[in-house]
């Protein structure tokens, strides 16, 4: 319980600025720094687990199908743009001092991609992977305002079309194979 209150304190606070202080995060859940190191030792510990956190919390790849986990994606950076933005900042942070850990994260979200894609009938890791870069990559570009909401939807279904018109299915894999 206090371990979640100190999460959803970091979210709140790492949404409002990405260089938060442990002291940010105790002062907003209302405890004392020595608290947060206790439940996660330093900030990389805290990040770390604001990341799992908020990937449970804002995860589009949980959905049924690959249209629903789009419109779950446009549907949060709609919500917050900070979201994506918060993301970015958390995944290359940590990518710094623990590249396996950011390594280990993106496997699991393309083995959920490539589930989805698979209910389509596409059989490719490079083709999950390609697809969750694009929409990230046009996620950044609506946070900045180069992209309009309703632009971020037509995209994102453009490729969703594109990896469905070009990406191997599964029985050309098991023929290859």
């Amino acid at each position: 319980m206090v371990k979640e209150k100190i999460l959803e304190a970091a979210l709140e606070v790492y949404l409002e600025n990405s260089n938060a202080t442990v002291h940010d995060v105790a002062e907003k859940a209302g405890i004392s720094k020595s608290t947060v190191f206790y439940y996660f030792g330093n900030k990389k510990g805290l990040e770390k687990e604001l990341l799992l956190y908020a990937i449970k919390k804002y995860s589009p790849w949980e959905c049924e199908t690959l249209e629903d986990a789009i419109k779950e994606k446009i549907r949060i950076v709609q919500e917050d743009r900070r979201v994506p933005k918060m993301f970015f900042y958390l995944i290359d942070g940590l990518y710094q001092s623990d590249p396996q850990f950011i390594e280990d994260l993106i496997e699991k979200g393309i083995e959920k991609v490539s589930k989805l894609l698979e209910k389509e009938n596409i059989c490719s890791k490079q083709i999950a992977l390609l697809l969750m870069a694009m929409l990230d990559g046009v996620a950044m570009y609506s946070i900045y305002g180069f992209l309009k909401l309703k632009d971020f939807e037509k995209i994102a279904k453009f490729l969703v079309e594109l990896v469905k018109r070009y990406g191997e299915t599964c029985e050309e894999i098991n023929e290859k194979a």
